[in-house]
């Protein structure tokens, strides 16, 4: 990589008004203000991260002087060229001043699903610098061109589209903000830039740059879609990854102010049975089905939303009158049961893992609970069969074993995880205000659809849904 550079103070001196303007937008829509002490930049040594290198140096250095500026490159270990390429990216930093890093991805790499791993430990690496540095901004050099690509990548896999609310979210594309693990926000403040723009700028500093081969491969579908776009109007399409966003927000902020308005008449049960009043969604009908989406995703633990039309089939039977007694059906690995009390929502007891958990260990328990071992023994963490937690209940002094909705729901409690020792029960985290438990079995509620990567279209509905679930959640970094 070539790495001459002819004005290392003011990388963006010579490029047009109109694209600095676009450039300083999206870094004001990150920063907005106020100042961090530390930003992380991930820079692989290709254009897009280089440019974003450079224009984040000049950006902070006029706005931000005392803010530290920290490149990492991940090293994937997957081409044999990558580890002098991470050296090229070191050696460019060193000119410039720039604090630097190389982190690697190693171990074994997946058959299948390479790309989609790749980038989950990519992101991994990156938060674990972040978090070194006390940087809570990452920063990637996402372009139009990536917008526009995502956009049609997703519109193939959409299909037909029948009008319900929430259908084609994922062509929004990417939000210029991601929370990863519910502490670290990716930030994309170039998608309004296309590439050949960034590159404009790097060829003015005579700076070169890395052409991953991959990116040509016809084989994956990005390569594919990338030469389809060459024939299309890139600014419509973007334009149209655009509205979609606002519309995603949009519906997300109606889900939202549905279940806002509805959190005193619902309610969270011991063993995570949420309970609904009969006529909940008549505020918003419309959206009542992407609600149920949410709230089935968030009490079956499960990362992809609910499908739409799924969702709209089981409101349709909600809706419908109840003659007498209960009635129940399955979607999305939870149970949903109508009386006339109302609806009630639990995880149905199937695939259900028993994990034996060693001192010190710990686990992401069905997608719903983080749970670690600090005690001196071995644990195994498991659902309790019908008579196992009726033992338990009795030995807990609770004679009639439950059902009540104002204490917790027993059937419930069958897919919760309970604490095993030799054998025998020691704990169920889902009674905790009711019971005491083993101090030494650390157990957190988490949503698998939220806590590992949430994007920023979602923030709003992320926050009703942890305050139906009693859960803490803060994105706000300002």
């Amino acid at each position: 990589m070539q790495t001459i550079i002819s004005d290392m103070k003011h990388p963006t001196r010579d490029l047009p008004l109109t694209i600095l303007q676009r450039m300083s937008a999206g870094f004001d829509a990150v920063f907005n203000g106020y100042e961090h002490s530390a930003v992380v930049v991930a820079v692989s040594g290709g254009s897009d991260s280089l440019a974003l290198l450079l224009l984040t140096k000049d950006y902070l250095e006029k706005h931000f002087p005392t803010c530290q500026l920290i490149a990492v490159t991940v090293d994937h270990q997957l081409r044999a060229e990558s580890a002098d390429e991470a050296q090229a990216v070191a050696a460019l930093c060193k000119q410039l001043g720039i604090s630097h890093q190389i982190l690697c991805w190693s171990g074994d790499k997946p058959s299948s699903g390479l790309a989609s791993a790749a980038r989950n430990a990519r992101y991994d690496l990156l938060m674990q610098a972040a978090q070194q540095a006390q940087a809570f901004i990452i920063l990637t050099g996402h372009t139009a061109d990536d917008q526009v690509e995502t956009y049609l990548m997703r519109r193939e896999r959409e299909g037909a589209l029948t009008g319900l609310v929430g259908e084609g979210r994922g062509l929004a594309a990417m939000a210029g903000q991601t929370l990863l693990h519910n502490q670290v926000m990716l930030c994309r403040p170039l998608l309004s830039v296309w590439r050949e723009e960034l590159r404009d700028l790097l060829r003015v500093k005579n700076i070169g740059w890395v052409d991953d081969p991959s990116n040509d491969n016809q084989a994956y579908e990005r390569p594919r879609i990338r030469q389809q776009a060459k024939m299309m109007d890139r600014l419509a399409l973007l334009a149209a990854a655009q509205l979609a966003g606002v519309q995603r927000r949009a519906d997300n902020q109606r889900v939202a102010a549905l279940l806002s308005n509805e959190t005193g008449a619902m309610r969270l049960q011991a063993g995570d049975s949420l309970f609904l009043p009969s006529g909940w969604s008549a505020q918003d009908d419309a959206i009542a089905p992407l609600a149920l989406s949410y709230l089935l995703t968030a009490i079956g633990g499960q990362v992809f939303l609910a499908a739409i039309q799924d969702c709209a089939s089981l409101n349709d039977w909600l809706a419908e009158p109840l003659p007498a007694g209960k009635q129940r059906k399955t979607l999305h690995h939870c149970i949903i049961e109508k009386s006339r009390q109302g609806i009630t929502i639990w995880r149905e007891r199937r695939n259900l893992p028993a994990i034996p958990l060693q001192k010190g260990e710990h686990v992401l328990w069905d997608g719903r609970y983080e749970i670690r071992n600090d005690g001196t023994e071995p644990v195994t963490i498991a659902a309790l069969s019908e008579k196992q937690l009726l033992a338990y209940l009795r030995a807990q002094g609770f004679e009639r074993g439950g059902g009540d909705h104002k204490v917790f729901d027993r059937t419930a409690l069958l897919s919760a995880p309970a604490m095993f020792r030799d054998g025998d029960v020691i704990g169920l985290p889902a009674l905790s205000d009711l019971v005491p438990q083993a101090p030494f079995v650390i157990v957190k509620r988490t949503l698998a659809c939220f806590d590992r990567v949430l994007s920023g279209y979602d923030f709003a509905v992320a926050a009703s849904v942890k305050a139906l679930l009693t859960m803490p959640f803060n994105h706000n970094y300002r």
